[in-house]
């Protein structure tokens, strides 16, 4: 009894503590109840900081491209412009869903002392214009827990739970820090195709079957890898073009071990796409993939590659999943390119 009293005194204590440090990490003073949580100018959003208790940080800026469009960036680099714009909804639409019970208050801000995400939101100044503590969710899963600080004037005493007009869910999945989940899935990014000079596709394993796609006066023609200007099939080319325009892989591959995937690396690619363009070479290689453990076609014969996949290195760095559905329109064979005399127009 005596070891659950001291026990209970101790946690007591500690979550004393985790309130009083709560109150006093920002310097600022406490506010009462703040509740204007919504940003009604988002397009003035031009940086997003979200930070949480474990070290994780995602900085999202507005930013220039290197396609050359306006869109964001994620601690650097290239990021999913429809998740930031679901950040930029959830700031527009936010609403007060209901009050955190008194009896409640003191709890919650325990929980949100050691679990709550910092969002700042900025809007063209160097200091943000509101701060957003984003806590766990509510028992129903309908609401979100936070807590709103506005610099200059203070951080609410009081969290609230909060949701989003016309959406029945949790909130604070949004303010995710993993990298992966925000960076750019963007294999190849080409929406205007007057700016590509060239495609050059490779197969290794194939090596006659390679071409390439030149633009001369405007207009796209097909040759071999030697300059050898061949009849081509105006459908097929155009369809290699368009889908350049915006290629997309669907995963990072992080489960692989490591000796696996400097296996696929060291092995000969697949595939290998080369884009000329305005903003200079981009040159991409592709390998096979290995099924899924088991996995059968359709007489029930195990599949020796994944006939729906393929793995792609994008920047030198990222050894990503790609779907074959939509880069096998780009990396035909020579053979299948020719056709009957043509030429194909960017459009």
């Amino acid at each position: 009894m005596k070891n659950k009293k001291v026990l209970l005194a101790a946690l007591v204590v500690l979550g004393a503590m985790a309130y009083w440090l709560w109150s006093n990490n920002s310097g600022n003073t406490l506010a009462g109840p703040l509740t204007d949580f919504a940003i009604q100018d988002t397009a003035s959003v031009d940086r997003i900081y979200i930070a949480e208790k474990n070290g994780g940080i995602a900085d999202l800026r507005r930013a220039t491209l290197p396609s050359g469009e306006p869109g964001w960036t994620v601690n650097g680099i290239p990021a999913k412009t429809f998740q930031v714009e679901l950040l930029l909804r959830t700031f527009k639409l936010v609403e007060l869903r209901a009050p955190v019970p008194k009896s409640a208050e003191a709890n919650v801000l325990r929980v949100m002392a050691g679990t709550a995400r910092k969002v700042e939101i900025y809007q063209g100044k160097d200091k943000p214009a509101k701060i957003w503590w984003v806590g766990q969710s509510t028992q129903d899963h309908f609401g979100t827990y936070m807590v709103l600080e506005i610099p200059g004037t203070g951080r609410s005493d009081v969290p609230f739970s909060m949701g989003m007009a016309g959406f029945n869910g949790v909130l604070n999945t949004r303010f995710s820090t993993d990298l992966d989940s925000w960076r750019s899935s963007v294999v190849t990014r080409y929406p205007d195709l007057a700016k590509v000079e060239s495609v050059k596709v490779e197969h290794p394993s194939q090596p006659d079957q390679g071409f390439t796609i030149t633009k001369a006066n405007g207009h796209f023609g097909l040759q071999d890898l030697q300059g050898v200007a061949l009849p081509m099939d105006s459908a097929l080319v155009r369809d290699a073009l368009q889908a350049l325009r915006t290629g997309n892989y669907e995963s990072i591959e992080r489960d692989l071990p490591e000796a696996a995937r400097d296996s696929v690396l060291a092995s000969v690619p697949l595939h290998i796409l080369t884009v000329t363009s305005d903003r200079g070479v981009q040159r991409v290689p592709f390998w096979k993939k290995a099924p899924r453990p088991g996995e059968r076609n359709m007489v029930l014969e195990l599949l020796t590659e994944d006939r729906d996949r393929m793995y792609a290195m994008i920047n030198d760095t990222s050894l990503v999943v790609v779907q074959r559905f939509w880069f096998d329109r780009i990396l035909r064979s020579k053979g299948q390119m020719e056709g009957l005399s043509g030429s194909s127009e960017p459009r």
